[in-house]
């Protein structure tokens, strides 16, 4: 008697399997990118941070960018930790 199962059994099905997960996250991404996510940017060190990296809230991250884009362009470098 066939059931679901969490893995899908033979090479075509993971193939499909596959295809469903990327378009998943593919679909997550751009709901993120619409949401207009915003990078915060350390005054001080000039270092951005993405939103749930650990210093994403920092008292002097307080410089706000709609994008990685924005932040390079005003001089802020990518946070080492979460590499926005």
């Amino acid at each position: 008697v066939p059931h679901a199962s969490p893995a899908p059994p033979g090479r075509g099905r993971i193939a499909t399997w596959l295809a469903a997960a990327m378009a998943g996250l593919l679909l997550a991404l751009a709901v993120t990118a619409a949401a207009g996510v915003a990078y915060h940017g350390n005054q001080d060190s000039h270092v951005f941070h993405r939103p749930g990296c650990r210093y994403y809230d920092c008292k002097n991250c307080v410089v706000v960018f709609h994008s990685r884009q924005e932040a390079l362009d005003a001089g802020f470098r990518p946070c080492k930790i979460c590499n926005p």
